[in-house]
């Protein structure tokens, strides 16, 4: 993604207001366009919902009506949002990033929310005629360049897709994602690892009822969400429900009857690679305290590692044909 233009607004929740620029960033700014990066790259890498947007959404509205320019739809997006977080409970200030963006050839409209962080610096003073440094808290220092976006999103101009990254605020009391629910109004694909926690959720419940060790339930989920990723780009269900319960059809229909039954979807829209990387060891911990990672294809290997149940219930895990030890002190 590539930044065409972008323009920072503040938005002061706890003053009630929203201070909007007039004039964009200045994209060759050594500053600006460090920072601008980091944003990208910290969104682009997280774990991002995606969805379509309806064409009667305000949003829409704003951005094809043809007598706004983009520092004008950045104004309007800015107090839509404005207007609906001032209505929630505990929501922190922020600045508004709202950007156009390129990538292969289709413009993008981005809006990411930048939550402040106190942080502590020094403040000049004077006593008198005395000058003196003090230190005092500033509440609305942005993000540091390397931590992670929080809340955003981009929209494709021409497809109306999106993708998103946000956070769960209270509305009236209840606790609700507000950019998919109340801004944007639109269904979203849950994130890879939202559809990990039903799989994970549905595993356990699948091999409690069927008396399955749940750590060879986990191991052979993590292999199959491996296999998937890698083979596939996409969480196949199918995959996974063989290599949990080959063999034992109830425990397999159960389980693909109790994950239809969520919003678990398939398709992996991006970061495969990450994944890949995440999922290709198994980290196991036993009850004594030692933690073990293993890479997949060695998990697979008898000749290299074997789990053996004892008949007083235990479980030895046996470590073979090993050549050298090296410590990683």
């Amino acid at each position: 993604m590539e930044i065409k233009t972008a323009v920072l607004h503040i938005l002061d929740l706890e003053g009630g207001s929203l201070i909007c620029s007039k004039a964009p960033l200045t994209l060759s700014d050594y500053a600006v366009k460090t920072y601008l990066a980091g944003c990208l790259k910290k969104f682009q890498t997280a774990d991002l919902k995606t969805g379509h947007l309806p064409t009667n959404n305000d949003i829409v509205a704003i951005l094809r009506d043809p007598s706004l320019d983009f520092i004008g739809q950045s104004e309007a997006v800015a107090m839509i949002l404005h207007d609906c977080l001032k209505q929630g409970q505990e929501i922190p200030g922020g600045d508004l990033l709202c950007f156009i963006g390129e990538q292969t050839n289709q413009a993008y409209f981005g809006v990411f929310k930048l939550n402040y962080k106190p942080a502590y610096t020094h403040y000049v003073d004077y006593e008198g005629e005395n000058l003196f440094n003090n230190l005092i808290i500033n509440q609305t220092i942005l993000p540091n360049v390397t931590q992670k976006v929080e809340e955003g999103f981009w929209i494709n101009l021409d497809t109306l897709e999106f993708e998103l990254i946000e956070k769960k605020y209270s509305f009236d009391g209840q606790k609700t994602f507000y950019l998919s629910d109340l801004i944007l109004k639109a269904e979203v694909t849950p994130t890879v690892q939202d559809n990990l926690k039903i799989v994970k959720k549905a595993v356990k419940e699948i091999a409690d009822k069927y008396n399955e060790e749940k750590y060879v339930s986990f191991s052979n989920v993590q292999q199959a969400v491996y296999e998937s990723i890698e083979t596939e780009g996409k969480l196949s269900n199918e995959k996974i429900a063989e290599a949990v319960f080959e063999g034992n059809h109830s425990a397999k229909a159960d389980y693909l009857e109790r994950v239809e039954q969520t919003k678990f979807v398939e398709d992996v829209p991006i970061n495969v690679p990450k994944y890949e990387k995440k999922y290709s060891k198994q980290k196991l911990k036993l009850a004594n305290g030692i933690e073990l990672t293993i890479p997949i294809d060695v998990y697979q290997d008898k000749e290299l590692i074997e789990f053996i149940n004892n008949p007083d219930g235990t479980i030895s895990v046996m470590i073979k044909n090993v050549d050298d030890i090296i410590n990683k002190f």
